[in-house]
């Protein structure tokens, strides 16, 4: 039987997958560019700036939509009276 989800679980859901996605988007440009300065040189530099590069857009989207599952977490928070 399909149970109907609700809606305080799938904001949380929604923020742990971004938060998780944003965490991962980071360490994988963290790592280039580390490999980058291991390297030192400029065809790993210009893979660094490539990476970044796709790295930032896909970063600031996780980020906001982090930000935004935080609050509807808050928002729809259960209180214990």
């Amino acid at each position: 039987m399909i149970e109907r989800l609700r809606p305080e679980a799938v904001v949380r859901g929604l923020t742990l997958l971004s938060v998780g996605g944003l965490v991962l988007v980071v360490l994988a440009a963290a790592t280039v560019a580390v490999l980058a300065e291991f390297a030192k040189t400029w065809r790993w530099y210009f893979r660094m700036e490539q990476a970044m590069a796709f790295a930032t857009p896909a970063a600031l989207l996780l980020l906001g939509l982090a930000v935004a599952g935080m609050l509807g977490v808050v928002a729809l928070a259960g209180r214990d009276d």
